[in-house]
């Protein structure tokens, strides 16, 4: 298998779902008044569990990267990443067991490898995940949970207060400042004995474990949306992380992708669709209708910000 077909969506021509009436409903993209009129139809809970449905099968369930000998280094033992869409960081050693539990993500204009998805970093694969960060030129670090919530930790803090050393990167944390409504905002140079790269970290404390943010807070995502879509443009691959690497993180790749579709006032919209294609990316992106329904209420704030309402 070529390393393009392992990166492409698995259900890329759905002809089992072709002659679908309601996946063609709601697969289908409408221009944005015809989008704004029909919102007071919708049903959130029916396209959110057929989605479900369709996106959480055996098929799907064979496409998971599994192995015990990693099986230590994935935060959830039911959050696995695809095999199709995996990052598999190689280190220049004759070792082949790194791994991380993280997934090349498209960009809103089909473009390969544009984000990548992952868990928060648990100890052990810390090296692994900046080892990640090193070989995929990344520019930007989008956190989008705290170390600890909910009573159990959610992150490991991968980033050094001062200086640290990971395998063979030095990490220096030359600044952190709170920039925005609980976001922290951190640079980072990386460095190896010939080359050094810098790294922007921005840390949001402000969406609960399974939860959503309230309309207040768009502005900051709408801000942090921005900021990796700007990386992703300029091929500086920003990684999206919370915990789990599913909820939040899909519902915020969701974001980008309205956000980046937008920029276009002829646009046409299916947030079903986009979020269906996520999930055949990375497992789970989007993991309650809560959130679902979060991106609907996010794209109305946009379309009326953007005076195209």
């Amino acid at each position: 298998m070529s390393e393009k077909q392992q990166n492409s969506l698995p259900y890329q021509e759905l002809s089992y779902l072709k002659g679908n009436k309601q996946f063609l409903s709601f697969e289908r993209a409408l221009p944005i008044i015809d989008f704004v009129h029909q919102l007071k139809s919708r049903d959130y809970e029916n396209e959110f569990s057929f989605l479900k449905q369709i996106t959480q099968t055996r098929e799907h369930d064979r496409l998971l990267y599994r192995s015990a000998q990693i099986q230590h280094l994935n935060r959830y033992a039911d959050i696995l990443p695809y095999v199709h869409s995996i990052v598999k960081p190689q280190l220049d050693t004759s070792d082949n067991s790194y791994y991380i539990n993280a997934n090349y993500i498209r960009g809103g204009n089909d473009e390969e490898r544009k984000y990548i998805a992952t868990q928060g970093p648990v100890n052990q694969s810390v090296q692994d995940f900046w080892h990640m960060i090193w070989t995929n030129n990344v520019g930007a670090i989008i956190m989008l949970c705290k170390l600890f919530d909910r009573q159990r930790i959610q992150c490991e803090k991968y980033w050094p207060s001062e200086k640290a050393i990971y395998g063979p990167y030095q990490i220096d944390t030359i600044s952190r400042q709170e920039s925005n409504k609980d976001i922290f905002e951190s640079s980072l140079i990386m460095k190896t004995k010939e080359k050094q790269h810098k790294v922007s970290h921005y840390q949001w404390c402000d969406w609960p474990d399974f939860g959503i943010v309230k309309e207040d807070s768009y502005q900051v995502l709408d801000w942090l949306a921005g900021i990796a879509n700007e990386a992703a443009q300029d091929n500086k691959t920003p990684v999206i992380h919370c915990s789990a690497g599913v909820g939040r993180t899909g519902t915020f790749l969701a974001i980008c992708h309205i956000k980046q579709l937008l920029i276009k006032n002829d646009a046409q919209i299916s947030i079903f669709s986009i979020v269906r294609r996520l999930r055949e990316q990375r497992p789970l992106l989007v993991q309650s209708v809560q959130q679902y329904e979060m991106i609907y209420k996010y794209t109305i704030w946009l379309l009326k910000n953007l005076k195209y309402m």
